[in-house]
């Protein structure tokens, strides 16, 4: 049994070597550091993402398209002609006043694509935010997971750092020997280093995180914390998830919505073949001493050389085109649902393991060691090893944790979920 004298023992436990560190302490923030929850961060992002604000006026301009859609495509034409300006413009003239009216349907076909394409802009631009709002998320429980990470280091650093200031006592007093000293000294200086890299680590999830949210960065940012346990309702099962998804993806109905407008395109083409009317009122003066005469002209292109032969081929093979990415996004998004709901079961069971049977023994672990250091029955070596252990249990904990929340993330991405109750509204300058 290896045993220590009692008065290296007692310095150490009075330096409180033996805090456990299952429980992390609170960070320092200053009063104006932004402190936000993960639906606190998803309505910022809503309010004052550059990229979403960007695209925001994506609908906007579809309107206008719309717009134009609906006015006759062909406005009134006036001529007029003076058979001899000599002796005055109203003396012997010809005028006329006409309009080409389309009058196969083309004004209410180009219309209705117009529709459509304001419907899937309105919906492209919703999967942009569904996709902004997934990014977001991630970068906050990566940022969630870095600050646990950086505090349960930073409580170890300094328990080591007191560890290592007793143990030169120690070694001063001839209790310990030179190398279980340097072995203190570099298990410090492993968990400084290790410190350093997961600040870092975190300054780069807070830089992120406010260029989503378009917040100062220089103000300080911070989460609430991990908070309760995921939200994964109405995802119980992957046939619910696959239903949700088929139902609430915005870039699915964008494709529905494009598959439409090709096909009412298409029908334009067609109609375009045929050939438009055109009327116009005559007002004719040949003679100053005669009344001039009234009457109404009527004209048909004839449809002989262009037929919009090329213009119809190329709809048609957009209805095909736009029919066939539906069909690769449905593809897509069934993979996407089936790999984040499998990554987001294997993540929430490693994590169940964790919580049950890693962190709880390792946590307890420590107390026991506390205990037998302080009745001698362990030596330094023992003491830092099961430190490690607790540590890598930690670390492997806050890993499995920020990959759960990452899966569930993308799964509520790829049902559209993540859209529940937000509503986006378009051509906002913010």
């Amino acid at each position: 049994m290896f045993r220590y004298p009692s008065h290296g023992r007692a310095l150490v436990a009075a330096l409180g070597l033996f805090a456990p560190y299952g429980t992390v302490s609170a960070q320092a923030v200053t009063t104006d550091t932004l402190i936000v929850s993960l639906p606190g961060a998803l309505s910022l992002a809503v309010d004052a993402n550059p990229e979403l604000a960007a695209r925001s006026w994506d609908p906007i301009a579809t309107r206008g398209d719309l717009r134009q859609a609906s006015v006759l495509a062909f406005n009134p034409e006036l001529r007029f002609e003076s058979r001899a300006p000599s002796d005055g413009l109203g003396e012997r003239y010809e005028a006329e006043l006409g309009l080409e009216i389309e009058i196969a349907g083309q004004r209410g076909l180009r219309t209705r694509a117009a529709r459509e394409g304001l419907m899937s802009a309105d919906s492209r631009f919703r999967d942009v935010g569904r996709l902004v709002l997934a990014d977001v998320a991630r970068s906050y429980h990566r940022l969630v997971a870095a600050e646990q990470r950086v505090a349960l280091l930073g409580e170890i650093e300094a328990s080591n750092e007191r560890l290592a200031a007793a143990v030169r006592t120690q070694l001063a007093e001839g209790e310990v020997s030179v190398l279980e000293a340097n072995f203190v000294a570099v298990e410090a200086a492993r968990a400084r280093a290790r410190a350093i890299q997961e600040r870092s680590l975190r300054a780069t999830a807070i830089l992120e995180l406010s260029r989503m949210l378009g917040v100062d960065a220089e103000r300080g940012l911070r989460t609430v914390g991990p908070g309760a346990a995921s939200d994964n309702r109405g995802l119980s099962s992957l046939d619910d998830a696959l239903r949700r998804a088929r139902a609430d993806r915005p870039d699915v109905q964008a494709r529905e919505r494009e598959v439409e407008w090709a096909r009412q395109v298409e029908r334009l083409a067609r109609r375009e073949r045929l050939p438009n009317l055109r009327l116009a009122a005559l007002a004719t003066r040949e003679d100053p001493l005669v009344d001039p005469r009234f009457g109404v002209a009527i004209g048909v292109e004839i449809p002989l050389f262009n037929r919009n032969q090329g213009v119809t081929d190329r709809r048609t093979a957009e209805v095909y085109t736009a029919r066939a990415e539906l069909g690769a996004t449905e593809t897509i998004v069934r993979l996407e649902v089936e790999d984040a709901y499998r990554r987001y079961q294997t993540a929430s069971r490693e994590v169940e393991i964790l919580e049950g049977e890693l962190l709880g023994p390792s946590r307890e672990n420590q107390r026991l060691l506390d205990i037998a250091y302080r009745e001698g029955k362990i030596d330094l070596a023992s003491l830092l090893l099961g430190r490690n252990q607790l540590l890598d249990a930690e670390r492997a904990y806050w890993d499995a944790w920020e990959r759960r929340e990452r899966a569930l993330t993308d799964l509520r991405s790829a049902t559209g979920a993540i859209l529940e109750g937000v509503t986006f509204t378009p051509g906002i300058d913010r």
